[in-house]
């Protein structure tokens, strides 16, 4: 009998898991190697078959390891267990955060190491290789750490590097491709429908992303819902999404000053939205809002200020 009509459950091969659960296929190969956190059956053609029960677990284990739980520490539970730890993770808001001493524990890498490894295969245009750091991040990383701790500087790497000449524009494409895919299969467990809405993207003739993925990062992690609209938007379609999604603020980022058409789409796109936070980052920033000073355009100097100021719009 073939294992499919002997598992009759164990009917979902992988890409519908992952799109199921939000994880991507190698992070969910990765936990049933090192973990056992879920034991597919094997159709005729060798394919992983997941059940129903496996989807479920999987689903539970992302939101426990989204709530700092460490995958090797949760990933032997049965469901019944995972919903409750899952549940009281939830209730309880004071969690204390990883300790320094964590990211020492035997079998774990560092945020650094794992950077390291990243720019390492970003250089040699190694697509399944940084897909691949990506993945191990997430297993050895809670979620909050995977954007701060690595997402974040890499991103911030890659675009210093560009800057400076020793990495080139095809490498801050295939970065952006990569780093983009993944947030969007890993995005925070916050409450989606409460969660104050944001626009982020980059205006009509600013085609670089990774300031704004940068932006995309540190929103999400500050608990907003982020709408991602990609680069080089015109302000009108700009202001159209943020007035059909309702969005509480917009954040762009502009790499170059492009003469006077980044002041003039961003101003016009003030008019558009009227009193509508809207943020400018990114290298060419500092120079365009000096000619954006009498239109309440925020310019945050870092992503730190950024945070402080995401803050401040919903105090």
């Amino acid at each position: 009998m073939s294992p499919e009509k002997s598992q009759p459950d164990s009917q979902h091969p992988i890409g519908v898991v992952a799109s199921r659960t939000g994880l991507p296929q190698d992070l969910i190969r990765a936990w049933e190697r090192r973990y056992e956190a879920v034991t597919p059956h094997r159709g005729e053609t060798g394919r992983r078959l997941y059940s129903d029960e496996d989807i479920e677990k999987l689903r539970l284990l992302r939101r426990a390891v989204a709530g700092g739980r460490r995958i090797s520490d949760v990933a032997g539970l049965s469901i019944g267990a995972l919903r409750a730890l899952v549940a009281g993770d939830r209730d309880e808001t004071g969690a204390a955060s990883a300790t320094p001493d964590d990211a020492a524990a035997p079998g774990r890498v560092s945020p650094e190491a794992l950077l390291a490894e990243a720019i390492e295969a970003l250089e040699a245009l190694d697509r399944r290789g940084l897909e691949r750091v990506l993945a191990e991040a997430t297993v050895q990383l809670s979620a909050p750490d995977v954007r701060q701790h690595l997402i974040v500087p890499l991103l911030d790497t890659i675009g210093r590097r560009w800057q400076e000449g020793s990495l080139r524009i095809v490498h801050e494409h295939l970065a952006s491709t990569i780093v983009r895919a993944f947030m969007s299969a890993n995005r925070n467990g916050h409450d989606r429908e409460r969660a104050p809405r944001i626009v982020i993207t980059t205006p009509a003739g600013q085609h670089h992303e990774l300031g704004a993925l940068m932006a995309a990062a540190v929103a999400d992690e500050s608990g907003w819902d982020v709408y991602y609209l990609g680069a080089n938007l015109p302000a009108e379609e700009i202001a159209a999404a943020a007035r059909q999604l309702r969005a509480r603020a917009i954040a762009l980022s502009v790499v170059y000053r492009n003469g006077d058409h980044a002041p003039d789409e961003i101003l016009r796109l003030r008019e558009l939205v009227g009193t509508l936070p809207i943020f400018v980052g990114g290298r060419a920033s500092e120079a365009l809002c000096n000619k954006l000073t009498d239109a309440a355009i925020a310019c945050p100097r870092d992503l730190a200020e950024f945070r402080a100021e995401l803050q401040s719009v919903l105090a």
